[in-house]
């Protein structure tokens, strides 16, 4: 049975990565046999989570075999499974029966579910033929190791299996709901909130230790998780982009100026942000540059960041790719109050 390594990360091939505390080089070793197990579509690439683990799972492609098991709900996507093997030619996809994002659906889909001792935010991405796949595929020898990608696909995951697995932590989900209930106003939406608070810190502080390691993408959440399970094995691998194919730009000396916000706007973190800078920030900077103009740039935004749009705020919805917004930035904001990990959206506008 292969060692679990100390970290993900050195199951990489050598490559040098940018981040915020410097230049790093992956440590080389033999080929590895790994399952990665992902809730939800890995494309298109829109997303933090996603940026993440499609970089890391293409460099891990690179000199080690790699089986995607990509799960997602909605409508059948044949496009997507087809696109998704073209990237990763190993990837296995199960449709599954979850719901959708739609709203009413969802609303439904939980209050079904209301008592269930585990979060919402887990159960619903637990499927019976997806975990019999993983527990079958574990148990035969076929993969040296297998990674959870995001707790949303733990319930998939079984103990009793002989494959080293680790759970990949994008974040700590316990702070997450922690801070989108202390910054809702609505009383119904916050009673939710407490009630999924109190299931995450369960569940995932029980969690962490059912895998053998864990990885973390900062030392902060990783001393978050040891305060709730300081028996678990945890690592760090930095959040970084891969500077070979980064193009750097000045900032836009554009009129007016544009300030930008990139981020997905289906995403109650990324609402409250810019709903924020809206109400508190932004007439503080018309003061200065009464022309400035905030451009909030991300897919599905709600009524909520709709209602936002005025004469010095620009709501673009969906676009083929948010280079020209960063392009012709004065400026890139990012004053999220919600959230964990680390700001992927920081080191794109760099």
């Amino acid at each position: 049975m292969l060692l679990l390594p100390v970290s993900l990360l050195c199951l990489l091939p050598p490559v040098e990565y940018a981040c915020p505390t410097g230049a790093f080089e992956a440590c080389e070793t033999k080929k590895v046999r790994i399952l990665w197990v992902k809730a939800g579509k890995l494309l298109p690439v829109d997303t933090g989570g996603r940026v993440r683990s499609y970089s890391i799972l293409k460099h891990l492609a690179r000199d080690h075999d790699v089986t995607l098991l990509s799960y997602y709900n909605g409508p059948r996507d044949v496009r997507y499974e087809s696109a998704i093997k073209l990237d990763f030619p190993g990837t296995h996809t199960i449709w599954t029966a979850i719901p959708d994002s739609n709203p009413i659906a969802e609303s439904l889909y939980y209050l079904r579910r209301i008592f269930k001792k585990t979060p919402f935010a887990v159960s619903k991405f637990a499927n019976p033929t997806v975990r019999q796949t993983v527990i079958t595929w574990l148990s035969g020898g076929r993969f040296d190791v297998a990674v959870c990608d995001f707790l949303a696909a733990s319930q998939n995951f079984s103990g009793s299996v002989a494959t080293p697995c680790v759970l990949f932590q994008h974040n700590v989900e316990t702070m997450l709901w922690q801070r989108l209930e202390s910054s809702e106003a609505n009383p119904a939406k916050r009673l939710v909130y407490r009630i999924e608070v109190s299931k995450m810190k369960r569940y995932e502080s029980t969690t962490l230790l059912q895998f053998q390691h864990v990885i973390a993408v900062s030392d902060h959440d990783k001393q978050r998780m040891m305060e709730m399970s300081p028996a678990c094995s945890i690592s760090v691998v930095p959040t970084g982009v891969d500077a070979k194919n980064v193009t750097f730009f000045e900032p836009a000396m554009l009129e007016p100026p544009k300030i930008v916000f990139t981020g997905s706007m289906d995403w109650e973190p990324n609402i409250d942000g810019v709903s924020y800078f809206c109400k508190e920030i932004l007439p503080r900077v018309q003061n200065e540059f009464p022309n400035v103009v905030f451009q909030i740039v991300g897919k599905n935004p709600p009524a909520k960041a709709r209602r936002l749009v005025c004469a010095s705020v620009e709501v673009t919805g969906t676009v083929p790719s948010v280079e020209e917004y960063l392009r012709n930035a004065a400026l890139v904001v990012v004053p999220l109050r919600i959230g964990g990990g680390t700001r992927l959206k920081i080191l794109e506008a760099n």
